[in-house]
């Protein structure tokens, strides 16, 4: 059976015997399981539910054990890719049949990391963090320059307004001396 299949939990009955079984402890450290422990299918099968396949591990465990089970999938990819080059290599697969090879096992190893439950790829803080730095002195020198801009223009109508002032001086007075 495929390792990507869906996953199946194991019976409720099963995990209680297997518990007593146990000892009720951990199956790898011999721990107490009464702080909780996670449910191991033995062969990395996540669908395979028979009896045997059960195992209770602590959550330390059970993490190592997943991690172990992740890198023996991840070697068999890369013995089938080296597998694929060699035969494209030796010109016994077209370039056509390489690409979508090639795909599939890209998409077998992103199966396989959503089986395995892997966070996403988080940007380390570090690149957050000079990327913010980045857009804010972006941002402090445009609102610089605009800024800049409009003091100049408010000057420029300031001294617009001192010109024409006199004018308009002269002119308001006329104005008034006509009206009398």
């Amino acid at each position: 059976m495929s390792k990507t299949q869906e996953r199946k939990n194991f019976p409720t009955k099963i995990i209680e015997e297997v518990f007593e079984e146990q000892g009720r402890q951990c199956a790898k450290c011999s721990k107490s399981l009464f702080n909780g422990y996670h449910v191991h299918h033995r062969d990395g099968d996540n669908s395979n539910i028979e009896r045997e396949n059960c195992q209770l591990l602590c959550p330390g465990c059970h993490g190592g054990e997943m991690y172990k089970t992740l890198q023996e999938q991840k070697k068999a990819v890369i013995t089938d890719i080296d597998k694929l080059l060699s035969a494209g290599l030796d010109g016994k697969a077209s370039g056509a049949t390489l690409e979508k090879l090639l795909d599939a096992i890209k998409l077998k190893l992103s199966l396989q990391r959503q089986v395995m439950n892997d966070p996403p790829l988080e940007v380390p803080s570090s690149v957050k963090a000079e990327t913010y730095i980045s857009v804010m002195e972006h941002g402090l020198r445009e609102y610089e320059r605009g800024f800049k801009t409009g003091l100049e223009r408010m000057f420029e109508n300031f001294v617009t307004m001192v010109d024409t002032f006199p004018n308009l001086l002269k002119k308001s007075k006329t104005e008034k001396k006509e009206q009398t």
